[in-house]
């Protein structure tokens, strides 16, 4: 799939697109490169109020920066056989009470990606059941932050 095409995807489905030509932050802009993007095809779509407050300026809240980040996939064999039995439930029990169970799970066998700032609490997790070593999770893959 092309970036065009995965553009137009993202915004089909609810994806917010950025039109402030003036906006000195655009360029890294993911929501301005999703607009530029999209085709002629496309009759609407959702778009950025250009009258909102801060949009179009350097302290844009609606900014989101167009750089891949790296997001872990899979959690199937984070924990291992060296750690106490103590830090697998207080670990699970973490995660679930700060995101849910059905997140926990999707995250467990990588329907849902897990975003840098969930690696980092995963980590902050082990190393407050106990468990200073390091996380592995299955895999990682790039992706932009939607």
């Amino acid at each position: 799939m092309t970036e065009q095409e995965l553009f137009a995807k993202q915004a089909a489905n609810g994806y917010t697109v950025c039109y402030a030509d003036g906006c000195p932050k655009k360029e890294q802009c993911l929501r301005w490169k999703v607009g530029q993007q999209m085709p002629d095809t496309t009759s609407f779509y959702h778009c950025v109020n250009p009258h909102y407050q801060n949009v179009g300026s350097v302290q844009c809240t609606l900014f989101r920066n167009s750089k891949k980040v790296k997001y872990a996939k899979g959690m199937m064999h984070i924990f291992n056989a060296d750690m106490p039995a103590r830090v697998k439930p207080l670990v699970r029990q973490m995660i679930c009470s700060k995101h849910c169970k059905t997140y926990y799970y999707e995250y467990r066998n990588g329907s849902r990606l897990i975003p840098p700032a969930v690696q980092e609490e995963v980590r902050s997790f082990f190393r407050e059941a106990g468990w200073n070593e390091e996380v592995h999770f299955d895999g990682y893959v790039e992706d932009y932050e939607w």
